[in-house]
């Protein structure tokens, strides 16, 4: 129980990715944004952003709690950061396919959200790379 609460920031907003994307077409909120051309693409681009920085500060300091001495020996940030991005790209397919398949929230697979949510990981783990100053992964 004590590992979750390093990673609890992560896993809520994954489970609010998941209750947003996968929610009946009908409960969508419509709202003038809405009425803006694309406005989805960049709600998609934006969370996935979101998802990666998040899994990516929750793993770094899960790291620095459990290694306080050698976390450099231990965490492999540049590693960790492109695992992360494509977690979040495999999770936009599978959104996806599950509202394509899962007839009766009425939702349907568009390549282009899956396009902006690889958009939103690159340029999360771009920010995470700024707000962190990644550097390059340790040789053992």
């Amino acid at each position: 129980m004590k590992l979750i609460r390093y990673y609890l920031p992560a896993i809520v907003w994954t489970l609010i990715i998941l209750l947003l994307t996968l929610m009946p077409a009908a409960d969508v909120p419509n709202t003038f944004m809405s009425r803006i051309p694309h406005f989805d693409k960049l709600v998609h681009a934006g969370i996935f952003a979101l998802f990666v920085i998040l899994w990516y500060a929750c793993i770094r300091k899960y790291f620095k709690v459990k290694y306080p001495q050698d976390y450099d020996k231990h965490f492999r940030p540049v590693t960790a950061l492109a695992i992360i991005i494509l977690i979040a790209i495999l999770l936009g397919i599978l959104i996806e396919v599950t509202q394509k398949e899962w007839k009766s929230i009425h939702r349907d697979f568009e390549w282009f959200d899956w396009v902006a949510d690889i958009i939103g990981a690159f340029f999360g783990g771009a920010v995470a790379n700024e707000i962190f100053k990644i550097k390059p992964d340790n040789k053992k």
